[in-house]
Formats: C-alpha cells, sequence, structure tokens
C-alpha cells in the first residue's frame, strides 16, 4: 500500500488548499477496480492530508522552541453519500473541543458543485512528545490558537 501525504497529492494535482481545508478531484485511480466510488479507506486518508492541511496551516507556526506532534485517540465517521469517480469534493475541518492535552476536529466531506453532505468524520487528537514518545501539553500558543477558533465557520 502506497502512502498517501499532502504533498503528493498536490503534486498529482489531486488536491488544492483552500482555507480551512481542500478540494479534490476524485481520480479513477483512487477507485477499487470494479467500482465507481472512493472506498471508505480512500476517503479517510484523503482526510488525513486535509489533517495535514491544518497542522500545517494552524499549528505549526503557534509552535516555538519545541518539538510538537499529534496522535489520533479515536475516530468516529459517518458515511451519507457515496463520493462517485470525478467528483469534486470539498473537505474542510473544524476544532470542535479542546482539553489540556489534545482536542477534536471535525471533518465535513461535500460534494463541492451539488453541495451534499457525502461523510462526517471526528477525530480526537493528542498532543505528543515525538522524542520522549509520551502526550503532553501543547504550548500556550497552541492551546490559545484552538480555543479562539473552535467552531469557528
Amino acid at each position: 500500500m502506497e502512502t498517501t501525504s499532502l504533498v503528493k497529492l498536490i503534486e498529482e494535482d489531486g488536491a488544492v488548499c483552500i482555507p480551512s481545508g481542500l478540494k479534490v478531484t476524485v481520480y479513477p485511480s483512487w477507485i477499487v477496480e470494479g467500482e465507481d466510488r472512493l472506498s471508505y479507506t480512500t476517503l479517510v486518508r484523503l482526510i488525513e492530508c486535509c489533517r495535514e492541511h491544518h497542522w500545517q496551516t494552524d499549528v505549526l507556526p503557534q509552535v516555538q522552541g519545541v518539538q510538537l506532534d499529534s496522535i489520533c485517540k479515536s475516530i468516529a465517521a459517518t458515511f451519507t453519500k457515496p463520493v462517485l469517480v470525478g467528483r469534486v469534493i470539498s473537505i474542510t475541518y473544524e476544532v470542535t473541543a479542546v482539553r489540556e492535552k489534545g482536542y477534536s476536529l471535525r471533518f465535513s466531506v461535500y460534494d463541492a458543485v451539488e453541495q451534499t453532505l457525502c461523510a462526517e468524520v471526528d477525530l480526537v487528537l493528542v498532543f505528543y512528545d515525538p522524542v520522549a514518545h509520551q502526550p503532553i501539553s501543547p504550548p500556550a500558543t497552541v492551546f490559545n490558537y484552538l480555543v479562539s477558533v473552535r467552531n469557528q465557520p
């Protein structure tokens, strides 16, 4: 299995970064043979690329002088409409909760043309020290930023 990353996705012309998300064209090569829609695993991989965009855009600029990462504690997903090959989708994110050592993100996947909801995915993330391999509290700048953007459109 090939790893999907935001950089690779953009290099393939598969995605464009937008405020609070990505706009993605669903390519035939992403579809399981014999089907006409994204698998849930491929959609989750695209959501991970959107989370990566969030991390680079929102979190890293707030980090100063420490190594900070995050790990996923839990994931919950609801798939309401298949994402068909050739469609353009928007994947947007919002901070829904902030805690001492973590926070929650909600990703919404819409058909960009029809403006219909295709999926919602909730991630609970824990801040992580990549050297000590343990959960940590983020710098105050990160915490305060996430609190300031929580549930904003």
